[in-house]
């Protein structure tokens, strides 16, 4: 009889996880939404601020789309200039984070190895930052 008992006792433990993971993914999903709407705003601004001073004198009688538009493709050719040093800096970051998850036995590793280590490590340590953040801010929004 004591069997059934604790059966029914983790079938109910289950449950309740079950539900409290439930509730977290639509607290960050609430997290989500409120985090992009914010971050849509700020973007949008910003490419029309860069849009603005692309064009110059110009900029008064262009439409807020044509700005933004312009904006963004200043951004993005930055992004594409500043590629190269942000990829090697990622790199060494990873790298960096390999050596500290694979501790002594760092040195006789392969580099590109310790790199995907470091690449794992990281996309769970912030994977789990985001989520709770994500979390928190569906809270304060529900």
């Amino acid at each position: 009889m004591g069997e059934l008992k604790d059966l029914r006792e983790q079938s109910e433990s289950l449950v309740n996880r079950a539900k409290e993971l439930g509730n977290k993914l639509y607290l960050a999903g609430l997290g989500a939404y409120e985090k992009a709407e914010e971050g849509s705003e700020e973007l949008l601004n910003k490419y029309v601020e860069n849009g603005s001073k692309a064009f110059g004198d110009d900029a008064e009688s262009k439409p807020k789309a044509l700005l933004a538009s312009r904006g963004a493709l200043v951004a993005a050719r930055e992004l594409l200039d500043s590629a190269p040093e942000k990829r090697q800096a990622l790199y060494e970051k990873l790298l960096e984070a390999g050596k500290k998850e694979r501790g002594e036995k760092a040195e006789e590793t392969n580099e590109y190895l310790l790199a995907g280590l470091g690449a794992v490590a990281t996309a769970r340590e912030e994977g789990e930052k985001l989520f709770n953040e994500l979390v928190s801010t569906g809270e304060k929004r529900g």
